[in-house]
């Protein structure tokens, strides 16, 4: 069971990366926010061990941006800024 605390952590440690990918790649925080929020739900769908996911999800969403399209392996389409 996930304790109160590791949910806030988590929160923030998600918000962090978020900033930080909007930052690197210049797009809204919004368009980002939406596609690593896609990208972290389809790989929590699959997860049997959990303790990477942030990683993987902020990995996925600097590809997604960087490749231009928005989007990658069926997750949120983002619209151009």
């Amino acid at each position: 069971m996930i304790k109160r605390h590791e949910a806030a952590d988590d929160a923030n440690l998600q918000l962090n990366a978020i900033e930080e990918i909007a930052l690197e790649s210049g797009r809204p925080m919004s368009e980002v926010k939406k596609i690593y929020e896609a990208e972290l739900a389809r790989l929590k769908a699959d997860a049997h061990v959990r303790d990477y996911l942030l990683l993987f999800a902020s990995r996925r969403t600097r590809e997604a941006l960087v490749n231009g399209s928005g989007h990658q392996r069926g997750s949120v389409e983002a619209s151009p800024s």
